[in-house]
Order: C-alpha cells, then structure tokens, then sequence
C-alpha cells in the first residue's frame, strides 16, 4: 500500500512540472571570461568567448580584445591572443602575482571595457605530502560521454590548515604520462578488415587537468589535514606505464570558493526532481559602463603551492588491464614520439 502511494505521490510531482519554452530566436549572447592569476606565470592565462543560442552549433571566440592584469602596486602585465580564445602573458612578461598584493582584470572590446573586481592574492598553503590509494569510481576519458566504472588511484594530500584565518582550496594539475598502443591491431574503417600499422606504439601526453574540487576550512580549521582526496586517476591509460603528476594547491578568496562550489555541484547534478534548484552563478567581472549587461564568467586570483610526484606503473601491486588503443599512437590528441625533458 505504501509503495502505491509514493509510486501516486511521484506521478503527481512530476505532473507538476511544468514544460519550459525556450524562444531560441530571442536567446542573446553574452561575453565569457575564464580568467586565472597567480604567483606562478605558467599557470597564468585569460579565455574569451561567447555564449551562444542553442541553435548555434558552433563556438565563437573574442580574438580582438585588449587583455592585461593591473595591481595596486602600479604594474601592469599584458596578455596576447594565441587561438582558441586564449589570451597568454606577452613573450617576455613577467606575468605573475605576489601574495598579499591587489590585482584585477581588464578586458577591452571595441568600445567596451569590462573589468572584474579587486582581488586580493592569498597566501599559498603548502602541500606536505602526496600519496595513493586503490579506488573504483565511474569515470569519462576526454572525447567519451558515458562513465564507465575503473579501478585507479585516489590522489590524496596532507597539509597544516592555519587556525588564524579562513582557508579556501582549489586544486588543478598537470600530467605527462607514456602510453603503449597497439598499432598492429588497427582495424580499417571503411572494410571492417585488419589494417596493421608499423607506427607508433610508444608516445608521450602532456594534460593540464582543470577541475571544480574545492574545499574549506571549516570543520579542519587549525588542523592536520590528512587524506584530502583531490584527483581520480584510472589505471588504464594513465598509469599505464609512468605518469609524472604536478599538484597546484590553490589558495582562492570565499568569493571564489562560493564560485566553484556551485559550479562543481550543478556539474555532479543527476537531473532528478529531487536535486535541489540551481543556485544562480554570479561572477565578478562587469561592463564599467553598463552593469546590467550579463557578463559570465570569473577572474581567479590565488595563491599556488606546487608539489610534483613521479609514478610507475610497475610499483603498482593492484591488477589492472593495459591499455588498450588498437592504432597510431601519434593519433591520441597532443601525443609525441619525443621523450620529455628530464624523463
């Protein structure tokens, strides 16, 4: 009896809901600012683009604009446009941020000038130590849409959380990593018949991995923190014969934090009628002449402490799969034959 009435009581929530009507006609396009800044120069880029209507099928990049960081100590640090809506710190520039200084963002659009708010730059949290453990988590390889269930490596960090002030963490990460393929069993699409290649079966990958992980100091503040897991990496493909991982510990402001925390939980959404509503995603970054022009998008300004860590697949114990790739190696995205510097 009670199993028919929750089964009622969901026919009738979901009656409840109403059809959206979307007018794909009227949908305007706003500008979008991905934008990061810290004490480390290599991490440091702007990206413009536009949002677009649903019936757009195509991205559209700002490639025109006038880019550069001010700070209240009077610098200024000039980005140049590179492709694909990435603007890059100019050949030369020192462009990189000191803890405890102001920084903010300007970006010049024909006649437009869009600037975000003033950041003060955190101090960077050091990472003490790096280790792994053995998981099972659904995970999606670039390019696949559907996770699938692998067995990898839980990235876990310790650090000492100060008690003085509040703490705010975002973690990315840098991986080059060596793959084995299998060009000799390539199968031809057009005749469905084997194809062996005699190239390549050993490459080289260089990711940068930009995640929503984040995480407060509200029940560690003034403590050891110990077992912070901040990445999963499968097995298969990753580590599948040596992987050597870069860790940027981010310092960010509660601004920041709020950001990311409601990006990362409207990205791990199911889409039920249970989920809670979508919080709205205000950025920092407005029109200085018109401040109701919708401007999408934020300018991260934090403090980076780096930790990098070496591993082979033959310290693995656990049992995993190799990877499998039936073809040119050299056809995976961004893939060289060239080992890497100090490899």
């Amino acid at each position: 009896m009670l199993r028919r009435i929750f089964i009622f009581a969901l026919v009738l929530l979901m009656g409840c809901i109403d059809p959206v009507d979307v007018d794909l006609d009227t949908q305007q396009k706003h500008l979008v600012v991905e934008g990061y800044f810290t004490n480390e120069a290599k991490l440091n880029y702007i990206r413009l683009s536009y949002s677009q209507p649903h019936s757009v099928p195509y991205n559209e990049f700002e490639e025109e604009a006038i880019v550069f960081v001010s700070s209240d100590e009077g610098e200024r640090y000039s980005f140049s446009y590179d492709k694909a809506g990435y603007y890059y710190p100019e050949a030369g520039a020192m462009a990189y941020g000191v803890p405890g200084h102001t920084y903010w963002l300007n970006v010049s659009v024909g006649n437009k000038l869009y600037q975000s708010e003033s950041i003060k730059m955190p101090e960077p949290l050091p990472i003490d130590s790096v280790h792994f453990e053995v998981d099972e988590q659904s995970y999606a390889f670039e390019g696949v849409r559907e996770k699938q269930l692998y067995m990898g490596y839980n990235v876990l960090v310790n650090y000492k959380d100060p008690a003085e002030y509040k703490n705010f963490l975002r973690w990315s990460f840098s991986t080059q990593y060596e793959v084995n393929t299998q060009p000799y069993d390539f199968i031809s699409p057009w005749s469905g018949l084997p194809a062996p290649k005699d190239c390549c079966i050993q490459c080289f990958l260089h990711e940068k991995l930009e995640l929503l992980k984040v995480a407060d100091d509200r029940l560690v503040n003034g403590r050891d923190v110990k077992n912070q897991a901040v990445l999963f990496m499968p097995f298969e493909k990753y580590l599948g014969v040596k992987n050597k991982l870069t860790i940027y510990q981010h310092s960010i402001t509660n601004e920041a934090y709020e950001f990311y925390r409601i990006l990362e939980q409207q990205k791990n959404s199911t889409g039920t009628v249970f989920d809670p509503p979508p919080a709205e995603v205000k950025g920092n970054i407005k029109n200085t002449a018109d401040e109701k022009e919708q401007v999408l998008g934020y300018f991260d300004v934090s403090g980076v402490s780096v930790k990098q860590v070496t591993i082979l697949r033959s310290d693995i114990t656990y049992p995993a799969p190799p990877y499998k790739y039936p073809d040119d190696c050299l056809t995976l995205k961004g893939a060289t034959m060239q080992i890497p510097e100090g490899w």
